[in-house]
């Protein structure tokens, strides 16, 4: 566990705090289990929302907690996971993990708004912090009423499943309008000439705010389409009263984007599971406990 001051710990138990209220929010069930909170999405089998992860405020995991989790997770036929920050736990509880059979099976980056103010030389583009300007020829829009919210929606499905979208039902708009009265999301849309062709979608708390996705229409990816709806984003979340902006990066060049615009990374978000993901014992059904040995 890095040494972390008051406020750097506090903005990580924010971040904590946000996935998981993020997790209820798409349907997920929590139970806590001891140490650990238990995540579980009745229909929904994404990885991260069936999930076990440390309780907030605590420093370690017990085994019998772990085995606990991992059964109920198993007996719902969900394959065992244990999701947590790195930067909250000390370097021995990998270790243990590792020692008690578990496997490393995926690490995300978490990238915090954090930036460096200074003066720039004259012409020189001004890195680590948001730009004063958007890129030529890019406009963004906050969606808020509902033809807007269509077409924000037909942008990013088009960006995120890779294929063109030409319509939306209404019934699918219908959420997107809730959540913007409510507050709870922020719907940002890019266009180049007057030509929507980027989203992301914003999820907001009372003091911090989420880049849960930033997507571009197929074949406009590094534009300056990315750059304008992080910039748009961030901005917005901030003016609102965030705190903390933060992103969970999925790919290098989103990380450099990040960084560039003044994103730091604060942890990573670390995914240990039982069993290989080639590993063809694993049968619903089966109980499936953590071995004792190796434990401290």
């Amino acid at each position: 566990m890095e040494s972390l001051n008051r406020d750097e710990r506090q903005a990580l138990r924010s971040i904590q705090a946000h996935l998981g209220a993020s997790m209820l929010d798409a349907g997920a069930v929590l139970e806590q289990v001891g140490t650990l909170d238990v995540y579980i999405h009745p229909t929904n089998p994404d990885p991260y929302l069936n999930c076990a992860s440390p309780h907030r405020g605590v420093a370690w995991v017990r085994r019998d907690d772990l085995n606990g989790a991992f059964a109920g997770l198993q007996h719902l036929g969900r394959i065992p996971r244990l999701v947590f920050q790195e930067a909250l736990f000390p370097q021995a509880l990998q270790q243990q993990l590792k020692g008690m059979g578990l496997t490393l099976e995926h690490e995300r980056q978490v990238m915090a708004y954090r930036p460096v103010y200074g003066p720039n030389p004259p012409g020189e583009e001004s890195l680590g912090r948001l730009p004063d300007t958007l890129p030529d020829d890019v406009t963004t829009q906050v969606a808020t009423a509902e033809p807007d919210l269509a077409t924000w929606l037909r942008v990013f499905r088009s960006g995120y499943y890779n294929a063109e979208t030409l319509t939306v039902d209404a019934a699918d708009v219908e959420p997107l309008i809730v959540a913007a009265n409510q507050g709870t999301s922020l719907f940002v849309t890019a266009s180049y000439r007057d030509t929507p062709l980027g989203a992301t979608r914003v999820g907001l708390r009372s003091s911090t705010a989420e880049l849960e996705a930033v997507v571009t229409a197929p074949l406009w990816h590094g534009m300056g389409l990315e750059a304008a709806l992080v910039m748009t984003a961030t901005r917005e979340a901030m003016e609102g009263g965030c705190d903390v902006v933060f992103t969970v990066a999925q790919s290098e060049d989103f990380i450099r984007l990040c960084r560039r615009l003044g994103f730091v990374e604060v942890t990573r978000v670390l995914t240990f599971w039982l069993i290989d993901q080639n590993d063809s014992t694993y049968r619903p059904g089966v109980p499936l406990f953590v071995p004792s040995q190796g434990e401290a």
